[in-house]
């Protein structure tokens, strides 16, 4: 750990968990990493390798100054280590799926600690929400399925004193959210329980068990993270530009709404219908079959420095550096009663590609094709000449990547989902 003139820095080992570092950031130094997620489970190569991200902030791999690798030389075949620490080199490391080689450490920027201010509101249009991020800038903010109706989670930086009873409200948090809603979820979507029971419970039930503008002020470490970790669970996860972000809320609306009953109708807040963004026909092969049973998550990334981080910039001329916004769809079904939702989800991403240009969460349910990819990354093929220079005879790679990342005819080959 040190400081320079770009600020903090701190070497960590790749295996090292996320909460680890950030008690041992606090506990020696005051400082803490610039962007939080959910879940600090995760080890630090498998985050950056992946585009692990927070709300508000780029994600984990922009504030990576240097990757240390382990690799085989290409002529004799025994193992070296680089150190990659400049150019497009390092915005290929800061997010490669493992494929550079095998990561050692990682330098981090890092920052002073920082008290954070949150409370919940509630919303009934996406364009209310969006209007507080000024005053807001960390916030993240749920659909309410069923409801469709939305609850932001504002947050903000602050030098306010941390409040007395930020540990009755983490406790709160924990209890409500983390905790008897997972359990009520797992309880109302049992197959003994019929789809209304859910619909009912996000109307009525859960929505009222979020205490609006209660203000708690509290570490950065205590406030941005959550206990999703606790209920076993399987994500898809999608990312839009903001410009494209309500069009593409409406269209996941009216395709929840079409698979969730047989007896419920479409609806449809979209302003400008000349885009025609109705449900494709194969949402109404599931008509019936699929009821989502979770809020909907949405949180802001800013545009990252890297060649294939979900959140790194789009080849759009006009604003190429345009914020991005991940929409999380979370299923704690198991077994055979996941089946509707891995029939839904390469239907959605498939649309969300076409219609939005968005880009799948590589560490999650991914179910992007080939010409998706090249699509949707204008820096794809740099970063697959990087990866090749890094790793001729592929032994960094697996069945997987190979189909994401294989040269050929400047196009990657058709992708497989990735083994759960």
């Amino acid at each position: 750990m040190g400081t320079n003139q770009d600020g903090h820095y701190a070497e960590v080992g790749s295996g090292c968990q996320i909460k680890h570092l950030v008690h041992e950031l606090r506990e020696s130094r005051q400082w803490t990493l610039p962007s939080l997620g959910f879940i600090t489970e995760q080890t630090i190569a498998g985050a950056i390798s992946t585009g692990t991200h927070g709300s508000g902030k780029h994600s984990l791999s922009h504030y990576v100054r240097s990757v240390r690798l382990a690799t085989y030389d290409a002529d004799t075949g025994q193992a070296v280590t680089t150190v990659v620490d400049a150019g497009d080199e390092l915005r290929a490391a800061r997010c490669s799926l493992g494929t550079l080689g095998v990561i050692l450490s990682v330098t981090l920027e890092v920052r002073d600690t920082y008290l954070v201010e949150e409370q919940f509101r509630h919303y009934s249009k996406l364009e209310d929400v969006l209007a507080t991020e000024s005053t807001f800038p960390l916030q993240q903010f749920y659909l309410v399925p069923w409801k469709w109706t939305f609850v932001a989670q504002q947050r903000r930086e602050t030098n306010r004193k941390p409040s007395r009873l930020a540990w009755l409200y983490h406790l709160y948090r924990l209890i409500v959210f983390d905790v008897l809603m997972h359990l009520l979820i797992l309880l109302i979507t049992r197959p003994l329980f019929p789809s209304a029971c859910t619909r009912c419970a996000f109307k009525w039930v859960i929505p009222a068990c979020v205490i609006p503008q209660w203000p708690i002020v509290a570490d950065s470490s205590k406030q941005l993270v959550m206990q999703h970790e606790l209920f076993h669970h399987i994500e898809m996860e999608l990312f839009v530009q903001r410009s494209k972000l309500q069009d593409a809320t409406d269209y996941l609306i009216n395709a929840l709404t079409t698979m969730g009953s047989p007896h419920v109708k479409s609806k449809s807040n979209l302003q400008r219908p000349e885009l025609k963004l109705n449900p494709a026909p194969a949402f109404a092969q599931l008509q019936g079959q699929y009821c989502h049973h979770y809020p909907i998550c949405i949180r802001k990334v800013e545009c990252d420095d890297t060649l294939i981080s979900m959140s790194c910039a789009s080849d759009d001329a006009s604003n190429p550096k345009e914020s991005w916004y991940s929409i999380t769809l979370t299923n704690l079904h198991r077994g055979i009663h996941r089946e509707s939702f891995m029939k839904m989800m390469p239907i959605l991403t498939h649309e969300f590609s076409t219609k939005f240009n968005a880009r799948t969460h590589w560490g999650k349910l991914f179910g992007m094709s080939g010409s998706q990819l090249a699509s949707v990354y204008p820096k794809l093929q740099k970063f697959i000449t990087i990866r090749q220079s890094f790793d001729p005879t592929e032994r960094f790679s697996n069945g997987w990547t190979k189909d994401c990342f294989t040269d050929d005819k400047n196009l990657p080959r058709s992708t497989t989902l990735p083994k759960k």
